[in-house]
């Protein structure tokens, strides 16, 4: 039987945790272990806490919240929590909103099935592309239909598999699709305004992502309706420079000429 550690950015109460685990209730020889942020932790990206202790609460059976980061729930569910009981692999969404493009770096559900992926755990991060969802009948969908498959089927050491899902009715779902990252268009991110006594501050905001439109890149596709997969690194090495920059190694001591 697999054991799934499932997490989320979006806080232990949130919908598309709930949707995820109820359909993988329903897969057979698989049981899974929540460890999931107490509260919504949306940009988290990466992060871990390090200034303040982070402590953990039990929400029912094998359902755990954290007063951290989603990488923080990761670490601390497959050292401590799950110590003794280490998951097969690691899943974390089903998130509100869509993460694709540069956007993966800032989202902290592609964060903890990073986490997951650095751990060594097939890892696959899952996310809605409505920030408001209407269709979780389809991402379960999806889960209890075509997942399992994907889910068994072997990635390289230090990938994770960032899925998106259209929030379309069943009917309207056009297929799969492997892919590469799109490239998000940033407008009106920063708004400056006005506090009650006039002084000025600064929200990191925006008007919603809009996107290049590149053709079979991960936005293009899933705005298409598409759900759509994209494998993601562990390494960040840009191969291509490295071969570019040796002009400029050098052996011997540092010397001013």
């Amino acid at each position: 039987m697999k054991h799934i550690l499932l997490s989320n950015d979006d806080g232990i109460n949130a919908k598309g945790l709930s949707v995820l685990e109820e359909a993988l209730s329903t897969i057979p020889d698989v049981r899974t272990t929540t460890v999931a942020p107490l509260d919504q932790q949306s940009a988290s990206s990466h992060s871990l806490t390090i200034h303040d202790p982070v402590r953990i609460a039990e929400h029912g059976p094998n359902r755990y919240s954290v007063s951290g980061t989603p990488t923080d729930c990761v670490l601390i569910a497959t050292q401590h929590i799950l110590k003794e009981d280490p998951p097969d692999i690691v899943i974390s969404g089903i998130n509100h909103g869509a993460n694709m493009g540069e956007d993966v770096t800032y989202s902290g559900t592609v964060a903890a099935a990073l986490e997951g992926a650095i751990l060594g755990f097939p890892s696959f991060a899952l996310s809605n592309n409505n920030w408001a969802p209407k269709h979780w009948e389809t991402c379960s969908a999806f889960i209890r239909t075509k997942f399992l498959p994907i889910m068994n089927q072997s990635q390289p050491k230090g990938t994770l598999l960032n899925i998106n899902i259209p929030d379309l009715p069943l009917n309207e779902i056009k297929g799969l699709r492997s892919t590469r990252l799109g490239s998000r268009i940033y407008e009106d991110a920063i708004s400056e305004q006005h506090d009650p006594r006039g002084k000025p501050y600064i929200w990191i905001a925006g008007s919603g992502p809009t996107w290049d439109n590149a053709p079979d890149t991960d936005a293009t596709l899933n705005i298409d309706g598409f759900i759509v997969m994209t494998p993601l690194c562990v390494d960040m090495t840009c191969l291509k420079s490295v071969e570019t920059m040796k002009e400029f190694d050098f052996t011997g001591p540092l010397t001013e000429r």
